[in-house]
């Protein structure tokens, strides 16, 4: 048997067993592990509350608490934008036309502030 043959044997083994496992954990999360997966899970379990600025923010934007809750749960980080290498961690956050920055800590995360669709408000 050449080589050539073992190896197709080989990698034919092994698909069929990823494929095998596939079939037998349809509900894990392959991707859990991912920093964006891991984040968006920090920001979600965190206690949750909003900064003086921010509560001024979504009354000027028209932001209301259930947009707020449906970005933490179905947002995306944007780490270009983010600052982690400061103390607490601040993420920029996006859905849709809202981006937010949140301060992260290890059991809380803060809303600091706001921004829909590039408008900006008087707030101080």
């Amino acid at each position: 048997m050449t080589f050539s043959q073992r190896l197709t044997r080989y990698l034919l083994g092994v698909g069929i067993g990823l494929i095998a496992v596939y079939l037998m954990f349809p509900q894990y999360d392959w991707l859990e592990w991912l920093p964006q997966k891991q984040v968006m899970q920090n920001i979600r379990e965190a206690d949750f509350s909003f900064g003086k600025d921010a509560e001024c923010q979504m009354a000027c934007l028209g932001v209301n608490v259930e947009q707020i809750q449906l970005a933490r749960n179905e947002g995306r980080v944007d780490f270009d934008e983010s600052d982690v290498k400061r103390s607490p961690k601040l993420y920029h956050l996006e859905y849709g036309n809202l981006d937010m920055k949140i301060e992260l800590t290890d059991s809380t995360a803060k809303l600091v502030d706001i921004l829909s669709a590039g408008k900006v408000c008087p707030c101080p």
